[in-house]
């Protein structure tokens, strides 16, 4: 039986080296110079989107950003399109299986760290105790004590709606969430170093070298 084919040695240049964030910009720019649009979770005030922001800025591309009210949602919409590319994020418990619906038709085409935003618990403006119930994406949801019990929204900034509105004591949410809906700050996290990860059409994989030799052989 024939055994596992083995990937050939690369003459590893500096501009091949993955992840993309350490290629050249020019190059990174050409190659997703095909991008029309970039999905994202919504609304307005998530990590994702200022990701998402970052991304189009950093390589110079002319391509609007579409919220979403969830990352299922962005990649349905990205899974028949062959321009347009779908933003999600590492911490997003349910991103693998996202990217096993679309097996067939989306690829991982380039990731990057980035800080987010500054995370806080907030409360509404009338308030001055802890809360006993917050709101959160199920991602950062270790940042509350335990002694708070939490309920699932499907974004940070969700989180921060929902609050401002009265349907929540608090939330964890972003500090620019917070500021957009009047919130007052009860504890501050800081910022954190999130990966986040872009997929689009099947047909525009074309990582580098070096990521395709990298691969497993299936």
């Amino acid at each position: 039986m024939e055994g596992p084919r083995l990937a050939q040695p690369l003459d590893h240049r500096e501009s091949d080296i993955y992840p993309p964030q350490l290629s050249s910009p020019e190059r990174r720019s050409r190659r997703f110079a095909w991008v029309r649009k970039v999905h994202t979770l919504g609304p307005q005030g998530t990590n994702c989107e200022k990701a998402a922001r970052f991304w189009v800025d950093r390589l110079s591309l002319d391509a609007p950003i579409v919220l979403h009210r969830s990352i299922e949602q962005a990649a349905t919409e990205v899974a028949v399109c062959e321009t347009e590319v779908m933003l999600g994020v590492v911490a997003y418990p349910d991103l693998h299986s996202v990217m096993y619906t679309h097996v067939r038709t989306m690829r991982l085409l380039d990731l990057f760290i980035m800080n987010t935003d500054e995370m806080v618990m907030a409360i509404p403006p009338d308030r001055d105790t802890e809360p006993l119930i917050c709101v959160t994406h199920p991602a950062p949801q270790a940042l509350l004590p335990e002694r708070i019990q939490r309920r699932f929204v499907a974004s940070t900034a969700l989180a921060a709606q929902e609050c401002a509105c009265g349907k929540a004591e608090g939330c964890i949410t972003t500090l620019a969430a917070a500021n957009r809906y009047g919130l007052r700050v009860l504890h501050r996290y800081g910022p954190v170093p999130m990966g986040f990860t872009i997929h689009g059409p099947a047909a525009r994989d074309t990582l580098s070298p070096t990521a395709t030799c990298c691969r497993a052989h299936l």
